[in-house]
């Protein structure tokens, strides 16, 4: 028993002591480790400072380069010392920029600078001799070496090494956002203004008095517009009979509005033998006989002494005037004072007023000249007289037509701005019943709707919740009134773009800290650009199948290449007939149909074919790539060059195999079915998919129909195949061709959906309008009865695909090009030479993304698992399904399948050694 605990004595002590030791040395780990986080972060963040404060070099143009441009570190350096050539009397910059992009320049540049390297005297020269000279020097075995064999003993038993750097763990989180983009759907509604039978305009107007008569002798009366004059004593001769009598006159006056007026003149005065005029008991003017001396002068004076009193009449309030006369015999005495005022500061109401709240329309109409005969207006309480001025009878102020508001009628119509009331009536038709036309589709007379409801209407669209987006008028008459203008409203829908925000970090809790992420913290940026990657893929593979080019020499079927466009529209319009209740709309787009999905599938069914069928027919040598990669070394010439050209060769890719020998090939005869079977089937897809019509308009057999009512292949294609236009088949660009069948569809469903009077062209725009492949260009009339619209025309350039408008939108502007005028568009497309001056990074592709994700053809996280399937793209799922052309594997195969088929006996760094060796052309070692 002692010896047991002895023993757990010794294993108590020995544990002890490696706590003690291990706990006194934990504070200087933590700190040691802290002071390496510590570096790491100021590491990190001097590292992010000089990130930041990196400047490109900039080419002045005169043989330097500025390094750290606009920065304390700003230098120059020669680019000759760069590129040592570009001292060269015969080499200029140029010379080098043309090297961009052409390999055998380049490859012949180089062997020229290498032939000059190897005997010139520079440092250059030296640095590439010695390199050369260091290439084909002996190559010792280092295996015995004493330093390779300790990194080998490190190698060969690295446990302990991994454990102390072990338990490091990554993780990484993924996030699902979406990006909202619009789709947009326009619609047009024509907005007319509502005109009534009858109104009548009623003119409102108040004068403030200027002056109240109060008390006395005296009175006043208008002398003109602006003018009034106020009199002191009576008007009259002889009046008075007296031997040198003394008679006075005094009269009171209240200034109401003392603000209005603007001159006071003593301006007349009469009498007869003496006078004297005081204002507020202060003499004013003493008449020219004087006041004293003989009373009786034997004379009646009249004299204008044109005294300014505008002191007396500068407030408001009682004003007293009076007039001394001295009188012998028979004799009279008055005076006269003439105010002048600004009326405007009077009249506090002047207001005309309509009976309805459109009743201004119908006054316009009448005098625009838009109503039936007999329509008219007339005033029926007119004050003024001949000089339209009258007196207020309120105020006794004179008030004339130009002191008024304008009356709410045109000046043709005879109307003073005096009238108190104005009557209007009149039968304005905007709708232009009983008009007719004649067309492609007949002869049509617009008529009343049954219930008088248009189908479509403004109001109808915003209940909806569309957008308004623009308003144009078209019918601008004298009146100003805008009598029809068509609206456009967006009625589209906003979808979401996936978008995946991955995080990962990474923790290593192992005895040697800071592994990793563990004391810092890095700032990873994720390329948020599939989305875009995808509207750009799908942009090339669309320019390639949408080219159009002008024949050089038609009989020699020549193109001229400096003609060629991509994306070339064609332009197309549809008519609004009459007014919003009788409105013949063939720009209305019916809802239903097949839908843009159904023709999205069509192109990029058609992408695919195009596709596979361009690369078979540049293929003149039917070779699987299993026959080149099998044996590479056996085949005369370049083996790197078989390799690449030969890896994807076009009959093993069309069938969906990793073998084809070339005796399968000539035994079956698949080289020259290949094309014709591949051709049916994607015919026999579309005929399914899209029916007769749309077929027919493709492929042709022989000359004939390819699909009977069903949509299946006639008896004549079944045995003799089919081809691409032919017979009564359009004939044309690829994309213009499926364009054209499509509408060949969509037209009878629009017949029934839209009013017979339109015309087949009208149709084919409502289809085309459907799949958001035309640009609007605005609307313009093209017949106007009685100065109104009634033939609206709505102008459009139409493309071959969404994608196709939608690049001709953004790029047109960049080359400083536009659509035209709705009269007259221009849609031409986008020339060939000119894409390399488009600066894609400006180029929005947003709205073609919205379309994929509306019609379920961009991939999102809940059906990516199905559509980026492997074997659904490239294996059994696939259009280019190989059992329908007879090859000897009984289902397609995917690339990853094939691929590994194709390399199971290649040496494939045996090859990569051989290509090296013949691109240096030093030749096997």
């Amino acid at each position: 028993m002692r010896q047991i605990f002895e023993l757990q004595a010794l294993i108590t002590q020995s544990l002890s002591a490696v706590l003690c030791v291990t706990l006194a040395w934990t504070p200087f780990g933590v700190s040691w480790a802290d002071a390496i986080q510590a570096a790491g972060r100021d590491g990190q963040q001097l590292g992010q400072q000089v990130l930041d404060g990196f400047a490109f070099p900039l080419d002045t143009g005169n043989g330097t380069l500025t390094l750290n441009p606009e920065t304390a570190q700003e230098s120059t350096i020669s680019i000759g010392t760069l590129f040592p050539d570009t001292d060269s009397a015969t080499t200029t910059l140029q010379d080098f920029a043309n090297l961009y992009g052409n390999n055998p320049g380049t490859i012949a540049a180089g062997l020229n600078a290498q032939t000059a390297l190897n005997g010139e005297t520079s440092f250059t020269g030296e640095a590439y001799r010695t390199l050369m000279d260091n290439a084909h020097q002996s190559h010792p075995d280092l295996q015995a070496d004493p330093l390779w064999q300790a990194g080998d003993q490190v190698f060969s038993n690295f446990t302990p090494w991994a454990q102390s750097f072990a338990d490091c763990t990554t993780t990484t989180t993924q996030t699902e956002t979406q990006q909202s983009l619009r789709v947009p759907d326009y619609q047009l509604c024509l907005r007319q203004p509502t005109v009534p039978q009858s109104c009548t305009a009623t003119h409102q107007v108040d004068v403030q008095p200027l002056i109240r008569f109060v008390s006395g002798d005296g009175g006043f009366s208008s002398c003109g517009p602006g003018c009034m004059d106020l009199y002191v004593g009576r008007v009259g001769d002889d009046y008075w009979e007296s031997d040198c009598g003394l008679f006075t006159w005094q009269v009171k006056y209240e200034v109401l509005h003392p603000e209005a007026i603007t001159s006071a003149t003593l301006e007349y005065v009469k009498y007869d033998d003496h006078t004297r005029v005081y204002y507020d008991n202060q003499l004013i003017y003493t008449g020219s006989s004087g006041w004293f001396g003989d009373c009786e002068l034997y004379t009646s004076w009249n004299e204008y002494p044109n005294t300014n009193v505008l002191y007396a009449f500068n407030s408001s309030g009682i004003k007293v005037f009076k007039e001394e006369t001295r009188v012998s015999g028979r004799g009279e005495g008055y005076s006269r004072i003439r105010l002048r005022y600004d009326l405007s500061k009077l009249i506090t109401q002047d207001e005309w007023s309509w009976s309805g709240p459109n009743c201004q329309n119908l006054a316009n109409a009448i005098t625009d000249g838009i109503c039936q005969a007999g329509s008219q207006l007339s005033c029926s309480n007119d004050p003024a007289n001949a000089s339209d001025c009258y007196v207020d009878p309120t105020s006794q102020v004179m008030v004339c037509g130009s002191d008024l508001a304008q009356a709410p009628v045109a000046s043709s119509s005879g109307i003073s701005n005096t009238c108190m009331s104005i009557q209007a009536a009149g039968n304005c038709d905007l709708n232009q019943y009983g008009q007719c036309w004649t067309d492609t589709a007949g002869t049509h007379c617009l008529e009343p709707p049954a219930n008088g409801i248009p189908n479509k209407s403004c109001a109808s669209l915003e209940t909806q919740g569309c957008s308004f987006i623009k308003s144009q008028c078209t019918s601008v008459l004298a009146s100003g009134t805008c009598w029809d203008s068509v609206d456009t409203y967006d009625c589209g829908q906003t979808v979401g773009i996936p978008e995946i925000q991955s995080h990962t970090q990474q923790q290593c809790a192992g005895p040697i800290r800071c592994m990793g992420e563990d004391c810092i913290s890095v700032n990873r940026t994720q390329s948020q650009d599939f989305s875009k990657a995808v509207a750009l893929l799908n942009s090339a593979q669309q320019m390639a199948m949408d080219l159009h080019c002008d024949y050089a020499n038609a009989d020699l079927q020549q193109k001229d290449p400096t003609t060629c466009q991509v994306f070339q529209g064609k332009p197309a319009s549809c008519k609004m007939v009459g007014g919003a209740l009788s409105l013949v709309d063939c720009c209305e787009t019916p809802a239903g149909a097949m839908g843009l999905g159904r023709y999205i599938d069509l192109l990029l069914a058609t992408s695919q074919m195009d596709s596979a069928v361009m690369t078979m027919d540049s293929t003149s040598i039917v070779r699987g790539a299993w026959e080149t990669m099998r044996t590479p070394f056996t085949l005369a010439g370049d083996a790197w060059n078989s390799f690449q050209v030969d890896f994807a060769s076009t009959v093993n890719d069309l069938v969906g195999t990793d073998m084809l020998s070339t005796s399968d090939i000539a035994s079956q005869g698949l080289l020259d079915s290949l094309k014709g079977e591949l051709m049916k089937s994607v015919a026999e897809w579309i005929g399914q998919t899209f029916g007769e019509a749309a077929g027919n308009a493709l492929f042709s057999a022989g000359g004939q129909a390819a699909f009977d009512s069903a949509g299946n292949l006639t008896p004549a294609a079944q045995s003799g195949g089919v081809e691409l236009g032919g017979g009564a088949a359009v004939a044309g660009e690829l994309l213009s061709t499926l364009m054209t069948a499509y509408t060949v569809v969509m037209i009878i469903i629009m017949i029934i959906q839209i009013v017979y009077s339109c015309e087949e062209p009208e149709y084919e725009l409502a289809a085309k309008k459907q799949i958001k492949v035309c640009t609007d260009l605005g609307t313009y009339c093209e017949s106007k009865v009685a100065g109104v619209c009634w033939v609206r025309k709505e102008s459009y350039c139409c493309y071959n695909s969404p994608l196709a408008r939608i690049l001709n939108e953004q790029i047109k502007p960049q080359l400083g090009m536009d659509f035209g005028t709705p009269e007259s568009p221009s849609c031409t497309g986008i020339k060939v030479a000119d894409l390399d001056r488009v600066d894609w990074t400006q180029v929005n592709l947003d709205e073609w993304l919205a379309i994929l994700a509306q019609t379920g053809h961009l991939p999102t996280a809940a059906n990516a698992a199905s559509m980026l399937n492997l074997d659904q793209l490239t294996g059994t799922g696939s259009r280019l399904n190989p059992q329908k052309y007879g090859a000897t594997s009984s289902s397609r195969q995917d690339t990853l399948t094939r691929t590994q088929g194709r390399m199971t006996d290649l040496d494939v760094p045996t090859v990569k050694r051989q290509s090296e060796l013949e691109g240096w052309g030093m030749g096997p070692q």
